[in-house]
């Protein structure tokens, strides 16, 4: 990307101070969801996809569906099961078409194929005639409707899901949200705080009744970041490529070369028209396996000075670190694919690094992760 002007239009800067504001809105019915608000705002300025993961109960409808109200237009919401068919989505069939011998077609008047922002629940559940069709939808913005190809003007989807799946089938969809983010339950020492603020929301569908940016102007944005000039940034983001890939890290094509829209939203975001390092902050985002996501933020965090630990994210105890590896040691047995068995062990290691620096010279808890990584290795003996 080349820069081709010294500074945003006024329109441009309008724009995007009112994305801002619809973020700040929204962040005043919620606790401890100003990253998820922030990633949104970076995902439609880049036209990108957000998956976020986590326990329900959340709030991730809520707050998506009140994001997206301000937006301009209502989302699609939809709870996803492996029942669902895809008329649910893209439309009831229209059956006076298909009766006169026309076509199969579906009416997708006010559905998926006419959203600007979808939020799908439950996201990796559905078959894959419908994973099928929404990679079309994603990634090309075009909908195949009987004879016809019909544009979508789809500005972001957001999947939500308790995990990511372990079918590589999964996994693949999965690799089209770029951006990933972990949504915890509201720690308890904030449990006021939640309860006051829940007292006080309305229902998701009311939003605050106002639109805060017309799609047309998130449109302009989008083009917009072909203007941006990474040439500041572009070996910090080379190197850190490198590094994570010397690590280990999965790292599709696609996630490299897309990640520099990122950065290029990240800066609009903050008013520039020549990105610095500090607009590298949500790469830390774009991992694909959680067991790396450790990684991949320290690796970035170098890169931009963000702080270590994120407002939103209460600091994790050696107890609740040692029960989380507890727990992962009880998904694979001795009958369990060496696949499995080395996702977890990937998983246990980035837990013990992360006690390490939660809670340094703990020799307790690092002994306990210890022992229960070598009793997972032997499975791999035992296989």
């Amino acid at each position: 990307m080349t820069t081709a002007t010294t500074t945003w239009s006024d329109e441009d800067l309008s724009a995007v101070r009112r994305l801002k504001a619809l973020g700040r809105s929204v962040e005043q019915h919620f606790v401890g969801r100003r990253l998820a608000l922030d990633l949104l705002e970076v995902a439609v300025i880049a036209h990108e996809h957000v998956l976020l993961l986590g326990p329900p109960g959340t709030g991730k409808t809520d707050l998506v569906s009140r994001f997206a109200a301000g937006l301009g237009g209502r989302p699609f919401v939809r709870l996803l099961t492996r029942f669902t068919e895809p008329a649910e989505l893209f439309g009831p069939v229209d059956v006076p078409a298909f009766q006169s011998g026309a076509q199969y077609r579906f009416r997708t008047e006010g559905m998926l194929p006419t959203a600007q922002v979808a939020f799908l629940d439950e996201i990796f559940q559905s078959g894959s005639p419908i994973l099928n069709t929404l990679l079309t939808v994603m990634n090309e913005r075009v909908f195949h409707n009987g004879h016809d190809i019909e544009s979508v003007p789809l500005i972001t989807l957001v999947g939500a899901a308790n995990s990511l799946p372990q079918d590589p089938s999964l996994l693949a969809f999965a690799d089209r949200f770029l951006l990933r983010l972990t949504i915890p339950p509201v720690a308890g020492n904030r449990l006021d705080e939640l309860l006051a603020k829940g007292a006080a929301r309305g229902t998701p569908a009311e939003g605050d009744g106002h639109s805060w940016i017309d799609p047309a102007a998130l449109g302009r944005l989008g083009r917009q970041l072909a203007h941006t000039d990474l040439s500041a940034v572009t070996p910090e983001y080379a190197e850190l490529v490198r590094e994570l890939l010397g690590q280990g890290v999965t790292l599709s094509d696609r996630r490299i070369i897309r990640g520099q829209r990122l950065v290029a939203a990240a800066a609009l975001r903050a008013e520039r028209v020549r990105a610095e390092p500090a607009d590298l902050w949500p790469l830390e985002h774009f991992w694909s396996d959680p067991a790396h996501a450790t990684v991949v933020r320290d690796a970035v965090r170098r890169r931009t000075g963000r702080p270590g630990e994120d407002p939103d994210e209460p600091a994790r105890t050696m107890q609740r670190l040692v029960s989380e590896a507890r727990i992962l040691r009880r998904q694979v047995d001795a009958g369990s694919p060496p696949a499995a068995v080395e996702r977890v062990l990937r998983q246990l290691n980035a837990l013990r690094l992360e006690l390490r620096r939660a809670v340094p010279g703990n020799r307790e808890g690092e002994g306990e992760v210890a022992r229960i990584i070598d009793e997972t290795l032997k499975l791999l003996d035992q296989g």
